[in-house]
């Protein structure tokens, strides 16, 4: 019995240790930054599609000079977001004509619909970088400005990232 205990101790302690390495792993992951080539070269009113390591999807928009990024997934029926049209500040599915604003995936008033969005910034060379974590639906950022679009490097509407 004394032997038993202590190997389920042990295999106990492991399974703890085990778990709260991979805590400290997803915390790390949490806080990368992925380079999003080509970002500033998206043509005013489209999006640069990104694969996240996650598998996930976001679209990186070009509105009014700046640039945010949403779930590429639309919250009605997972819509590819990326190829939707951008009206006054929003960005329209193209499955079924649902909404959501740029700056905190939102729909607008009266609808509730919303979906994460994902904190851009610029590393020290330019490139645009995207938060690799999701922030949770309807989390307002703050978009940060688009350069030219000659400006850039890399060919606009292309997936980049992380393989699908």
């Amino acid at each position: 019995a004394g032997a038993a205990g202590a190997a389920a101790g042990a295999a106990a302690g492991h399974a703890a240790g085990a778990a709260a390495g991979r805590a400290a792993g997803a915390a790390a992951a949490s806080d990368a930054w992925l380079a999003v080539p080509g970002a500033d070269a998206v043509a005013e009113g489209r999006a640069l599609i990104v694969a996240m390591p996650d598998g996930r999807r976001a679209a990186v928009f070009r509105q009014e000079g700046t640039l945010a990024a949403l779930s590429n997934a639309c919250a009605h029926q997972n819509g590819p977001l990326g190829e939707g049209r951008i009206l006054d500040g929003c960005v329209t599915c193209p499955w079924h004509g649902f909404q959501y604003r740029l700056v905190d995936g939102r729909s607008p008033p009266p609808f509730t619909e919303r979906v994460p969005t994902y904190n851009l910034r610029r590393s020290a060379e330019g490139t645009v970088e995207i938060r690799v974590r999701a922030n949770p639906p309807g989390t307002a950022t703050q978009p940060i400005a688009a350069l030219p679009p000659d400006a850039g490097s890399g060919p606009a509407g292309m997936v980049q990232g992380a393989p699908a």
